[in-house]
């Protein structure tokens, strides 16, 4: 249905129903010099409500003291006054009915209703401004109703004002609480800047019953921060709900935008009583001696008119209202100074059942407005893209009272209530800069920002029983108690220990009837999915699969997968491999040349190096070669001994290098025998990787382990285990001579523990993991469960050493064969 033919219907259903409704009021001002220009001014309001109230009272006082101080003015604002009841078609129809009795030149709306959209069209039809004194949101943009003119924070100033404090306190999520409709609504969709864990909307119907509800349901989650956006009605009805359920005492926090700050002092005081410790903000209207004189002026006018108004006090929306008359009546004085034939110009637009008057100048005037500059009561008054945004917020703690604790914009971020003092200080978001908050419950500690309110946890354990070092489940026949034990279990409990709130749980086996485990562990971590489980310790892997479903802590094993193999050899030349065939021809001959060298120039002198010719060839080997054991006699010449000095050099780099390569290649060998066309056990919690090998997935114990291992691949059995490091390190703790593991590939992320998604514990839990690995009591549990000091080889099971060859030692032979001839000449 277009607009003409939904303003029609609307006006015709109005028009029939509502045809007795009069004036709430007469005009603000009566009219007797001809020789002014009257502006008619539609203000359309809810009689009834805090709002329109203030915002009636406001305007009245704004028209005196504009007139009375500007009366040379060849213009007048009259305000036509009607009441909407709070009812948006009742809103669109008065609207109708003022465009058809005056020419208005422009209409202010006081209240925040769905009807702001529809009027801020028809003033876009008619080309009259729309002032509305509550910001519709971001989708009345500037843009696509160039006539309309808000004022307040939009949604996302909104969004940006609770995310900072919801960091500043360093909370890691909040809930929003909000009314369905379409003046809160928007905001669910500019909220950034911090993770929503759940929101839940209300309706202005809703009842008390399905208020508590909704209450209930959050009760029963951990997260205890709330952020409150909904009118002030419906609010009064939250709190009061909320405190009697006990969600106003420690631990909880409640933040409330300025849709329910603003009207905190006017509401009802049980309601007030029941906000003690909420954190609010509201627009900053800097204090002076304007605003200071105003209010007194208008608490003393109207405390007699309106006795409903001795309980309320001056809110920003009746200052705002107050400056916002004084910037049309100011553009209304531009128009007719600078266009004075423009006001006198109209046109009518025929809506079948009514003539709705139009106005020439309302393009001129919305300019205008737009471009006013002056310093008001609310401060300086300044229009952006058709908003009046404050450009500080107050941040306001209730407690018997409302009293400001800091200031927040976004451009600096928090200031102190003395920040004149603090000035150079910017883009502080740290709650230092607020002053103390009293919380709910009269305390001073911040709320963590959730709660397992004394909850015990039901925590899933598996029970395989294999590596019992690691977790193990057993079931006292005489007690019928279950006895949970290993080092993952110690790793939790000195976890949870450490933390400085107290966390109750219970360990339930994760089995079936015959008491076997009653699925996998993929099966075991789902139940924590499903709900059924708060949480899941033992020897768990954390796989990235197993993210969609869970969060998982910090591991507190080592990380990746390692292969075991038997401490074999069956190659008896291995030890001729560390040197090629070239180096070990060089290497003997240069044995046998530094021994002739040492003989050439030790015989003349030297009583061992004569005798018969088979005696001295006997003593030029067994001295070159007595230099590997460095047990060679001290020869008596200089020459001989600076020759032997330098081969000694040689000889002992050689034969280092060749015992780090054989070393090497003896390990090396076990796991290419191991893995060369032989079968493998792959544990099978990690079988969903690719190994290149002839594979059995398989879960067993080590003492089957180390049976399968004896027999080898041949006899029934495997040549090599590849599995979990932690499960490796049980194994070798306990055949510590029969076996060896190498480090393989860091494929697996260790064990973690499980949590549900977005759980505020894993967070804690993985701190104190961290904690107890930099403390090394996780390397003492590690001990006491393990007892074994296995080493790692580092080395790639597919990888060779490289053999030594002559290049390798080239220059060493190069200064021992110069050094030795030098010693001959």
């Amino acid at each position: 249905m277009d607009f003409a033919r939904r303003a029609k219907w609307t006006f015709f259903v109005v028009t029939t129903l509502f045809s007795p409704v009069q004036p709430l009021s007469a005009n603000h001002t009566s009219i007797n010099d001809t020789a002014i220009e009257m502006i008619h001014v539609g203000l359309i309001l809810d009689a009834q409500s805090w709002v329109g109230k203030i915002v009636d009272s406001c305007i009245s006082m704004a028209i005196s003291d504009f007139y009375s101080r500007n009366c040379h003015y060849q213009t007048k604002l009259v305000v036509h006054t009607r009441d909407s009841g709070g009812d948006p078609l009742l809103l669109l129809s008065q609207a109708l009915v003022l465009l058809e009795n005056f020419k208005l030149d422009a209409i202010i709306v006081a209240e925040n209703s769905a009807g702001v959209k529809i009027l801020a069209e028809l003033g876009s039809r008619v080309k009259i401004p729309i002032i509305s004194l509550f910001a519709a949101g971001l989708s009345l943009s500037s843009f696509e109703y160039p006539h309309l003119i808000q004022i307040g924070e939009d949604e996302s100033s909104r969004a940006k004002a609770i995310a900072a404090i919801v960091e500043a306190f360093s909370w890691r999520s909040a809930i929003l609480i909000y009314e369905d409709n379409d003046s809160a609504r928007p905001i669910l969709s500019s909220v950034t800047g911090f993770r929503l864990d759940q929101h839940v909307a209300l309706l202005t119907s809703s009842t008390d019953e399905e208020i508590v509800e909704q209450l209930m349901k959050l009760m029963s989650l951990q997260m205890t921060v709330y952020v409150v956006h909904m009118s002030p009605i419906l609010a009064s009805r939250l709190f009061l709900n909320a405190k009697q359920l006990g969600m106003m005492t420690q631990g909880y926090a409640w933040i409330t935008t300025d849709m329910i700050t603003n009207f905190m002092n006017s509401m009802d005081p049980s309601v007030f009583e029941s906000m003690q410790g909420v954190v609010g903000f509201k627009p900053h209207i800097p204090a002076s001696k304007e605003l200071r004189r105003f209010a007194i002026r208008w608490r003393s006018k109207n405390l007699n008119e309106n006795k409903n108004l001795e309980e309320m006090e001056m809110n920003v929306y009746g200052i705002w209202s107050y400056d916002m008359v004084w910037a049309v009546a100011t553009a209304a004085e531009r128009v007719m100074t600078r266009h004075p034939h423009i006001l006198h110009q109209e046109t009518r637009l025929n809506m079948n059942f009514t003539t709705i008057r139009s106005s020439e100048s309302g393009l001129v005037f919305m300019d205008e407005i737009l471009q006013s500059r002056f310093k008001g009561i609310s401060g300086g008054f300044q229009l952006t893209n058709g908003r009046l945004i404050p450009k500080e917020i107050e941040i306001v703690n209730v407690f018997k009272g409302d009293r400001i604790i800091g200031y927040w914009n976004p451009e600096n971020g928090f200031a102190s209530i003395m920040k004149e003092e603090n000035h150079s200080e910017t883009n502080s978001t740290s709650s230092s800069k607020l002053e103390g908050v009293i919380w709910p419950g009269g305390t001073m500690n911040i709320p963590k920002g959730w709660s397992l309110r004394g909850k015990r946890l039901r925590i899933g354990v598996p029970v395989t029983n294999q590596f019992r070092e690691l977790m193990s489940v057993v079931h006292d026949p005489q007690t019928n108690d279950i006895i949970v034990t290993g080092f993952c279990v110690d790793v939790f409990k000195e976890a949870v220990q450490s933390l400085d709130y107290e966390v109750h749980y219970d360990f339930i086996p994760f089995e079936d009837a015959n008491g076997r485990m009653a699925g996998s562990y993929d099966d075991l971590i789902l139940q924590v999915y499903h709900k059924n489980y708060d949480a899941v310790v033992g020897d768990i892997t954390i796989i990235s699969h197993r993210f969609a479903y869970v969060d998982f802590t910090l591991p507190f094993t080592d990380l990746g997968i390692g292969v075991v193999v038997p401490k074999i050899n069956n190659d008896i030349w291995i030890f001729l491999k560390p040197l090629c065939g070239d180096l070990w021809i060089t290497t003997a001959a240069f044995f046998i040349f530094t021994g002739v060298v040492i003989w050439f120039i030790e015989r003349p002198i030297n009583e061992e190096f004569q005798g018969s010719p088979s005696e001295q060839i006997g003593m030029i080997f067994w001295y070159s070669f007595s230099t590997l054991v460095f047990s060679h006699k001290k020869p008596l010449s200089n020459l001989s001994k600076f020759v032997v000095i330098i081969w000694v050099f040689v000889v002992l780099i050689i034969t280092s290098s060749y015992t780090a390569t054989l070393a090497s290649m003896l390990t090396v060998k076990q796991i290419q025998l191991s893995s060369r066309d032989n079968d493998v056990w792959v544990s099978s919690d990690i079988s969903n990787f690719t190994f290149e090998t002839r594979r059995r997935w398989a879960n067993h114990s080590p003492e089957e382990y180390a049976d399968a291992l004896r027999r080898g691949s041949k006899n029934g059995g495997v040549s090599s285990i590849i599995d979990e490091i932690p499960n490796l390190k049980v194994f070798l703790a306990k055949y510590p001579s029969d076996y060896t593991m190498i480090k393989s590939r860091a494929i697996t992320g260790g064990f973690g523990f499980v949590f549900p998604k977005r759980s505020p514990l894993v967070q804690d839990i993985s701190s104190a993991i961290m904690r107890l690995r930099e403390e090394k009591r996780l390397e003492m549990m590690e001990n006491k469960w393990f007892n074994s000091e296995s080493s790692f080889t580092a080395l790639d099971p597919e990888s060779n050493p490289n053999r030594l060859n002559i290049h390798s030692f080239g220059g060493l032979f190069l200064v021992t064969g110069i050094s030795s001839i030098s010693a001959l000449g």
